[in-house]
């Protein structure tokens, strides 16, 4: 671990990468953010597959490649991002745990809540961080729309829509047969949203299919994929309901990530949870919808890296809750269970409620009375 400097300011956090697939591009434009402004460094990237160094060579050629993990671990970097396939996910998180390394974790953190647990145990023993993602706690547009939900401006929310969807993916067969399945893989975006916004989950009804029945993928062919098609409805400890569709059959689809029915009013987060693109509301009061861009547009969806680093630079802890990541692992087991036996489930862990709040300039706030919008008055 770097030592801190003289001047009590953190030096640039240095960031090794376990795991060398499509999803470290995506990361990498976040590092790519943060060691221009001397946060951070970029250290050895481990791949497995030798055959696909070249190409990341061609994109990145001060990259440095390494043929073992443990040549990360002998590094002197900070954070381990880990974006390996699922189910190696929790080995690696505690290895890069106990060489002394912060993790940054692509979902799931384990492939069950004993796996997950463990690792967020060793954590904390170990005074080190884990972000596990998914990471849309963290976009401002998605806080945003927290704080105005959470300070009624739609009134009870007592209903919820969401939704994520693609094709499925040819260039790993795991997406389609390792029982990872579509409300692990893409879903899981939206179970953290909900349950940011409405709480803790009490009880999960699901029902999945199968849509393409042959796939191909990872250079062969499955004749047996998993499930691509899952629905999923949710009961909120604080009484609203909450629906999620995660399919790997989807080609396109045009609407909210998510949709908010409140007692007062509608709101919806427009563009994927995980790429919001703005809110639009709806207030009984003011008979009107008003839409409101994103409070960053280029905000990406593995700011998980950038808030954990932030964190070390600031002496303080990332915007985490285990206990939410937890929940949402035993949320996801629960639906399994439901759809395979065609009968709702119960979920009884919990966690603490969330403070999400973001600070709203003028422009983007009604008036005090609560009837029209601060620019139409």
């Amino acid at each position: 671990m770097s030592a801190q400097l003289e001047d009590g300011q953190q030096p640039p956090a240095g960031v090794g990468f376990i795991g060398a697939g499509n999803v470290l591009w995506a990361y990498l434009q976040v590092l790519d953010r943060l060691v221009p402004r001397g946060l951070a460094w970029e250290g050895p990237i481990f791949g497995r597959d030798r055959e696909a160094w070249p190409a990341i060579s061609s994109r990145r050629p001060e990259a440095r490649l390494v043929a073992s993990a443990e040549e990360v671990w002998s590094s002197a970097v900070d954070v381990v991002v880990v974006i390996t396939p699922p189910d190696t996910h929790a080995a690696y998180a505690r290895d890069a745990l106990e060489h002394g390394k912060h993790v940054v974790c692509e979902k799931p953190v384990g492939m069950h809540r004993g796996e997950a647990e463990a690792v967020f145990e060793l954590a904390a023993a170990s005074g080190l961080h884990v972000l596990a993602a998914p990471f849309v706690h963290l976009s401002p547009t998605f806080r945003e729309l927290w704080t105005r939900v959470n300070r009624g401006e739609i009134g009870s929310v007592h209903s919820a829509r969401a939704m994520y969807g693609n094709a499925g993916a040819t260039w790993a067969s795991w997406y389609h047969e390792a029982g990872v399945g579509p409300l692990a893989e893409l879903g899981v975006y939206n179970l953290k949203s909900l349950t940011s916004l409405l709480g803790p989950v009490r009880e999960v009804f699901a029902a999945d299919a199968v849509a393409v029945s042959v796939r191909e993928a990872g250079g062969r062919r499955i004749d047996s994929p998993d499930p691509d098609v899952v629905h999923v409805v949710l009961r909120h400890e604080l009484g609203a309901l909450s629906s999620v569709m995660a399919s790997q059959a989807v080609q396109r689809y045009r609407r909210p990530g998510l949709e908010l029915y409140g007692t007062q009013g509608t709101a919806n987060l427009l563009g994927d949870d995980w790429d919001p693109q703005g809110l639009e509301l709806w207030r009984t009061a003011d008979v009107a919808w008003r839409t409101f861009d994103p409070l960053d547009a280029t905000w990406l969806w593995t700011d998980g890296l950038r808030e954990v680093v932030d964190a070390l630079r600031e002496a303080r802890a990332p915007m985490v809750e285990p206990a939410q990541d937890l929940h949402v692992l035993d949320v996801i087991d629960a639906a399994r269970t439901s759809a395979r036996t065609g009968a709702p489930v119960p979920v009884d862990s919990t966690f603490p409620p969330l403070d999400l709040t973001i600070e709203l300039d003028r422009s983007r706030s009604y008036a005090h009375d609560h009837t029209r919008p601060v620019d139409e008055q």
